[in-house]
């Protein structure tokens, strides 16, 4: 049973592996690697913190760089 710092590593190691098994094998997971990296972000946000909101999550993730308005506007045009 994993408890604490040893969960975390081993969550932390899982969702890299996954990460790296979708760009290994789809060819334009380029395109979504940032998607990615931000998923993964929250989610070890939320790990620690269950009330953790986007805005914390670009703020972190993006240094300042990037709003959330901004970030928003890369996906929310995608559609199926």
């Amino acid at each position: 049973m994993m408890t604490g710092y040893y969960a975390s590593v081993e969550i932390a190691l899982a969702l890299e592996n996954a990460r790296e098994l979708i760009k290994a094998e789809l060819t334009d997971s380029e395109n979504y690697a940032d998607l990615m990296d931000l998923f993964t972000a929250a989610f070890q946000k939320a790990l620690r913190d269950p009330e953790v909101d986007f805005g914390d999550v670009v703020a972190t993730e993006y240094q300042g760089a990037h709003t959330v308005d901004d970030v928003k506007t890369w996906w929310n045009g995608w559609s199926s």
